[in-house]
C-alpha cells in the first residue's frame, strides 16, 4: 500500500502540520511576521521582511482552510500590516523590508539599504493574498487585484515570458540582472492565481516561464542555469569567485529544479483538467531536471542528504544540506509518483519514486523536524547542524508545511484552492494487482 493511502502516515503528516502552525505563530509582531532565531525567538537583528510576512499570510490562509483555530486572525494581522506598513505611500508598490520599530507618526521606516522593490517578494504577496482569497478573509480580494496591476505594470516582461528582478524605490531604474528564483515563485503564484480568479491569462504566463525554464535546464543536462542578462543569456560564470553569496550562489541550486519539476507536473495537470492538450515537453522536462538533481546532490559526500549547489559537471559547490531543499525534493517525488500512477507506469518508475519519497521524508525526520515545530535549517556534509549564534535564518515554515500537505493532496488545483474544495487525504488509485509487490490475489 503507498504510504499516501496509509491512515497512520497522514495523521503523522497532519501532526508535523500542526506543530509547524504553532510554531510560526511565534513570529507573529506588530508590523508583520518576524524571523526567528534558532530557539524560536524574535529575531531583533533582522528586519521584517515583505516575502516572509507574505508567506506567512499564505501559510496561515492554508490553516484556516484546514480548519485549525486562530489562523484567521493571524491571515488579517498580516494583510493589514501588508496594506498598512509595508505599501510604499508615494511610489506605490511594497517595500522589501521595514524596522521593528515605526516612526513618532506611526508610520513603517524602510530598512537600510532595502527601500527597493523585488520581484520575488512581490511573488509572495501575491501568493499569500490569493491563498487568502481562497480562504475568504477581509481585504484579501483587494490586496490581490492590486498585486496583479503591479505585475502588470512593473514585473511582466512579455517580450520575454519572464519577469524582471527588482527596481529602485521609484521604479526609475531596473536592474539587469535576470533571476530563476523570483520567476519560479512567481509562476506559483499565477498558477494559484489562475484557479481563485478562473482567468486562463496566468496560467497562461506560468507556461511562458515553466517552457523557458525546460529548454534552458535541457541546454545544460538538466541543470538549471540561475543567473542572467537583461536579454536572458545565461551567466554560468556567475559569482564563481564567491560561491557562498547566500541570495544569488553560483552554479545550479537543485532546490530549485525539484520545485521547478513539481510546477511543472502541476501546470500539465491544469491543463488536462481545463480540457487543454498538454505540451509533450513536460513530463521529459520535470523527470530530467528531477533526476540530474538526485544524481547530482543526493548522497554526494557519502551520507544522506542533499547538497545544495552543484557547478555545470555536477560537482557539488556549496555542501551543506538546506531544510527547503530537502522539503521540495519530498514535494517533487510526492507530484512524480502520483503523475506515474495515473499514468500507469511500470511498476519500477512507481516504486523509484515512492523510495525516493519514503527515504527523503526520512531523512527530513530525523535531520531537520525537530518536536514542537522548529526547524533546523542547515546541517553539514556530516549531517551536524549548523543554526549557529553567528548564522542568521531567514526561511519560514513555507517550504515544510507545503511538503507536508502535498501527499495529502491531488496533482490540481493548488494547496488553498483544493482545501477549499474538501480535497484531503483522497487516496491514490492502488496499484493493479498484476504490479503489486506482494501477492496480488
Amino acid at each position: 500500500m503507498f504510504w499516501f493511502n496509509s491512515i497512520e502516515h497522514n495523521r503523522w503528516l497532519s501532526a508535523c502540520l500542526q506543530d509547524l502552525l504553532d510554531y510560526g505563530r511565534k513570529s507573529e509582531v506588530k508590523t508583520g511576521f518576524a524571523c526567528l532565531d534558532r530557539d524560536g525567538e524574535i529575531d531583533l537583528e533582522q528586519p521584517i521582511q515583505l516575502y516572509l510576512t507574505a508567506r506567512m499570510v499564505h501559510v496561515f490562509s492554508l490553516g484556516v482552510l484546514l480548519g485549525v483555530p486562530g489562523c484567521r486572525r493571524l491571515v488579517e494581522h498580516g494583510i493589514r500590516c501588508l496594506n498598512q506598513y509595508f505599501r510604499d505611500p508615494v511610489n506605490g508598490g511594497w517595500f522589501d523590508a521595514i524596522e521593528h520599530e515605526l516612526d513618532a507618526d506611526g508610520n513603517a521606516i524602510p530598512y537600510p539599504g532595502r527601500d527597493d522593490k523585488r520581484s520575488y517578494s512581490h511573488a509572495f504577496v501575491l501568493l499569500g493574498a490569493a491563498s487568502a482569497t481562497a480562504a475568504d478573509r477581509i481585504g484579501a480580494h483587494e490586496l490581490m487585484q492590486d498585486a496583479l496591476r503591479d505585475s502588470d505594470l512593473h514585473w511582466w516582461d512579455s517580450q520575454f515570458g519572464m519577469v524582471r528582478e527588482s527596481y529602485n524605490r521609484d521604479y526609475s531604474r531596473c536592474e539587469d540582472y535576470r533571476g530563476i528564483n523570483s520567476n519560479m515563485h512567481t509562476a506559483e503564484a499565477y498558477m494559484l492565481v489562475a484557479q481563485v480568479t478562473n482567468e486562463g491569462e496566468w496560467l497562461d504566463r506560468a507556461m511562458r516561464i515553466l517552457e523557458r525554464v525546460a529548454e534552458v535546464s535541457r541546454e545544460y543536462s538538466w541543470r538549471l542555469p540561475e543567473h542572467f542578462d537583461a536579454d536572458w543569456k545565461p551567466l554560468l560564470g556567475y559569482n564563481r569567485e564567491n560561491p557562498q553569496e547566500a541570495h544569488r550562489a553560483y552554479g545550479s541550486d537543485v532546490g530549485h529544479s525539484f520545485m521547478f519539476s513539481r510546477l511543472i507536473l502541476e501546470a500539465r495537470a491544469m491543463l488536462k483538467q481545463s480540457g487543454k492538450e498538454e505540451p509533450e515537453w513536460m513530463i521529459p522536462a520535470a523527470t530530467g531536471m528531477f533526476e540530474r538533481a538526485r544524481e547530482d546532490a543526493w548522497r554526494r559526500d557519502g551520507a544522506p542528504g542533499f547538497a545544495f549547489t552543484v557547478d555545470w559537471d555536477g560537482k557539488p559547490v556549496i555542501r551543506d544540506r538546506q531544510a527547503w531543499v530537502q522539503f521540495e525534493a519530498i514535494g517533487a517525488a510526492v507530484t512524480l509518483l502520483r503523475v506515474a500512477v495515473a499514468e500507469d507506469a511500470e511498476a519500477e518508475e512507481v516504486e523509484h519514486y515512492e523510495h525516493c519519497y519514503r527515504a527523503w521524508i526520512d531523512f527530513a525526520y530525523e535531520h531537520f523536524l525537530v518536536r514542537g515545530g522548529r526547524i533546523v535549517h542547515r546541517l553539514s556534509p556530516e549531517n551536524k547542524p549548523l543554526d549557529l549564534e553567528n548564522q542568521r535564518l531567514r526561511d519560514s515554515v513555507y517550504h515544510a508545511v507545503q511538503a507536508m500537505l502535498l501527499p495529502r493532496l491531488p496533482l490540481t488545483p493548488a494547496f488553498s484552492v483544493a482545501l477549499a474544495h474538501g480535497l484531503l487525504d483522497k487516496p491514490l488509485p492502488e496499484e493493479p494487482a498484476h504490479k503489486k509487490r506482494f501477492g496480488g490475489f
